[in-house]
């Protein structure tokens, strides 16, 4: 069943929502895109995701949602780098494990044991962590290429709540 889920944010001034430090606003502060992604967490698989902001002063909505979709294309290109880095490091890890392996097993009969042993658990460790790139980090990414792809179809709504606290 597919539902809508709202991620509430309660705000008293629309700056809260821009990084302190851009002065032209284009920037979302670390704190809301945190929070909006731990609370992207909770949702149903196929829920539709939702934002919805109260405020005590008016938002301009069209300036929310360029700095929305330019944390989506900086995360979308940052992951783009991260997917390209990790194939670096499994190939290059991958590599190294096969060569350590392949010289302990044609030198084991030359060189004493426990040389061989180190030799071989050096080629082992970097098998291991080219094969721990593609079990853990890439899956990883994966699920923040998902959130990316998702959170940039988000309706934003905008509530001017005029009470005071």
């Amino acid at each position: 069943m597919t539902g809508t889920f709202k991620i509430k944010l309660r705000i008293h001034s629309e700056d809260e929502l821009y990084n302190p430090f851009d002065e032209d606003n284009k920037t979302l502060s670390s704190d809301v895109t945190d929070y909006l992604y731990e609370r992207y967490k909770e949702k149903g698989l196929k829920d539709k995701l939702e934002i919805h902001i109260t405020s005590d002063e008016n938002i301009d909505i069209e300036k929310l949602r360029s700095a929305f979709l330019g944390y989506c294309d900086s995360q979308r290109i940052q992951l783009l780098k991260e997917k390209k880095r990790n194939m670096i490091k499994q190939l290059w890890m991958f590599g190294i494990g096969v060569l350590f392996i392949a010289f302990g097993l044609y030198a084991s009969d030359k060189l004493p044991e426990l040389t061989g042993e180190i030799i071989s658990t050096i080629g082992a460790f970097s098998m291991w962590e080219a094969a721990s790139i593609w079990i853990v980090e890439n899956p990883e990414n994966r699920i923040k290429q998902r959130w990316i792809k998702l959170i940039t179809q988000t309706e934003i709504a905008c509530e001017n709540n005029t009470s005071v606290d």
